[in-house]
């Protein structure tokens, strides 16, 4: 259900006027709209434009049923009126907005974009092209939560569950019959709080209202409960003592109230003090210390639609809320505040980059400021509107609300780790001949275990790595050079895979190893930057290995003096071996000769010309395993 701060909460009053002609019928349905009376207003429009389908009445209609969540509905209506040609340009972004709560993002960001090139300010169209160009970004990890519906099937709408004694508390509406008292929003019951609880098989019960005053003649909606469950904060409408008080716009806006449990009803109703009459308070959310209260309005100087705020009980009374920010509240709505004992708030916004809808999303304060929200991701959020997330002590469970099924429900939540799998190869080197019988050891950094395993048939191996871990791999074959790797699963939320490529390459005493990459500048033994970084895979190579002794060579081009050219090769095989030594490696493991341009690895010798490349290529630096 589209706008859930209103379209959940709100109960207006207006007057019903009776007509016959079209044109009462579109007045009647405007004083309706215009107190976001949807259901009413569908219903006053309907038979008006059985005598004249005025434009600007569809378009309403179709509002009125995207707000309603009846997005098919609104869509129709959209298009109608989009087929004239003096349809009004603001349709691009309605249709846009209809399109995306059904999952047709592509074609929804052809009408927001169409839309943004006459209107480049609209922050909100804005948003929402931002949310369709990442859409794909939500469905990084869609392993992380599993859903399953609680049973709720006598409920029109059921949301905003939160965790009470050994049960839930949830608000909900029902379908009524006519001539009884209906919402005038959604044309079915003012939402009521109801209690519902498992059985020992953990099957839910049958919802059972909660008792005494906090249950009135219209809306009371989402509730948070202290520590010891005694004292509850609620919303509801405007009213007291059986009292509906409007706002100097006609309109019955939301407080939220305070009750205390005796005898096992709900007593002693009270306002909180940072109500008012002319804008609404709503959603409250009890953090753990019981004296810090989140909720949301649409009080003047805020950000957008509704945003929310934090009010905390010092001395004796509740602070003057402090709104929370640019960070976390946009021109959109932010709604349905919850804050776990970790100090993590999670919250439902449908800017953010939300995949179409209201989705969750979730912030913490760092050194005083709040962090930018971060979207839970699909499958917790959907294309339609998810809200009202709350998580257990045990940080794995919890509930949520959503309307990916076209109406509002509850949903069960279990919170999964992410998977990490290591995928090994062994293979020969400038190859990719699988290498079977090499050894793995695979030591977990937190306590020393090592695991131990052989690549197969076809070279490879496979290992399911843990959350929050450091690994040490280390790859051996008898007669061949070792290898080693890392791999790191800290601070990753999503599941990732890991690949490990080892090369084996068997040990011979005296065989030249070309460092393909190490260069020299024309006349110069310097080690270049980039000479230095293949430098480090031969460092890793003899920290690997331990044992062996190892040569440095280094070669020239044919220009200059034969004698020159002798003394730069050592200059240049001695520098390979200083930067070694630099980086770690014992000095008594290594030697160094220069080659002069005696070894060439191509035509380019004295007397033969060459271009600059070729000349480089005579400039290298070799090593070979002089002792084991």
């Amino acid at each position: 259900m589209r706008n859930i701060f209103y379209s959940s909460l709100i109960a207006l009053i207006g007057i019903v006027l009776v007509g016959c002609s079209a044109e009462k019928y579109f007045n009647e349905g405007d004083k309706h709209y215009e107190y976001l009376r949807y259901s009413e207003a569908i219903a006053s429009y309907e038979k008006g434009i059985k005598k004249d389908r005025n434009l600007e009445v569809l378009e309403k209609m179709g509002n009125a049923y995207y707000f309603m969540g009846k997005y098919e509905k609104a869509m129709e209506l959209y298009e109608e009126c989009m087929a004239n040609k003096s349809a009004a340009d603001k349709l691009n972004f309605y249709y846009a907005r209809a399109l995306m709560a059904t999952g047709k993002t592509k074609e929804a960001k052809g009408y927001l974009t169409r839309y943004l090139l006459r209107h480049p300010n609209d922050v909100v169209a804005g948003m929402l092209l931002s949310s369709v160009n990442s859409i794909n970004e939500r469905y990084i990890d869609t392993s992380l939560f599993t859903l399953e519906k609680i049973p709720t099937d006598d409920f029109t709408g059921a949301f905003s569950a939160v965790e009470y004694r050994d049960g839930i508390v949830f608000s909900g509406e029902k379908e009524v019959f006519r001539g009884s008292k209906q919402s005038p929003w959604t044309g079915n019951s003012y939402l009521d709080l109801y209690y519902m609880e498992k059985d020992e098989d953990g099957n839910w019960l049958s919802p059972e209202i909660l008792q005494g005053t906090i249950n009135g003649k219209f809306h009371e909606g989402p509730a948070s409960f202290s520590k010891s469950g005694d004292v509850v904060y609620f919303t509801r409408s405007n009213y007291f003592k059986r009292k509906m008080e409007i706002s100097n716009e006609e309109e019955n806006n939301l407080k939220i109230f305070i009750a205390k449990s005796e005898d096992g009803k709900w007593k002693h109703l009270e306002e909180l003090p940072f109500n008012s009459d002319n804008y609404s308070c709503g959603h409250p959310a009890l953090a753990s210390d019981d004296k810090t209260l989140y909720f949301v309005s649409d009080m003047p100087g805020g950000y957008g639609g509704t945003d929310i705020y934090v009010t905390r009980f010092e001395n004796g009374e509740w602070t003057k809320p402090e709104n929370l920010g640019e960070t976390v509240n946009t021109p959109g709505n932010e709604m349905f505040p919850y804050m776990h004992d970790d100090g993590i708030l999670y919250f439902s916004s449908d800017a953010h980059n939300s995949m179409g809808g209201l989705d969750v999303f979730l912030t913490y304060e760092y050194n005083g400021r709040w962090m930018k929200p971060e979207n839970l991701n699909y499958p917790l959020n959907s294309l339609k509107d998810d809200f009202s997330f709350v998580l257990s002590e045990d940080n794995t469970t919890g509930f949520v609300t959503s309307s990916r099924a076209n109406k509002d429900e509850l949903y069960e939540f279990k919170k999964n780790a992410p998977t990490f799998i290591l995928y090994g190869r062994a293979r020969k080197k400038d190859s990719f001949d699988p290498v079977a019988g090499v050894t793995v050891e695979i030591t977990r950094g937190s306590d020393g275990k090592v695991i131990t395993m052989t690549s197969d048939k076809d070279g490879k191996f496979e290992y399911q790595l843990d959350v929050e871990e450091e690994y040490h791999l280390l790859c051996t074959k008898i007669g061949c050079f070792t290898r080693t790797d890392k791999v790191s699963t800290k601070g990753k939320k999503y599941s990732e895979n890991f690949y490990a490529d080892f090369i084996v390459e068997e040990i011979e005493l005296n065989k030249p190893i070309v460092l393909e990459d190490i260069f020299y500048d024309f006349d110069r033994w310097n080690i270049r930057p980039d000479a230095a970084t293949e430098l480090d895979k031969l460092v890793k190579l003899l920290k690997d290995n331990p044992t062996i002794h190892i040569e440095m060579g280094s070669h020239c081009d044919a220009r200059g003096k034969d004698h020159y050219n002798q003394v730069l090769s050592d200059k240049r095989a001695l520098a390979a071996v200083r930067y070694l030594i630099y980086k770690g490696i014992a000095a008594d493991r290594l030697s160094w000769k220069g080659y002069g341009e005696t070894v060439p690895r191509n035509q380019c010798v004295n007397g033969v010309k060459c271009s600059e490349e070729q000349h480089q290529e005579n400039r290298r630096t070799e090593f070979k395993v002089t002792k084991l």
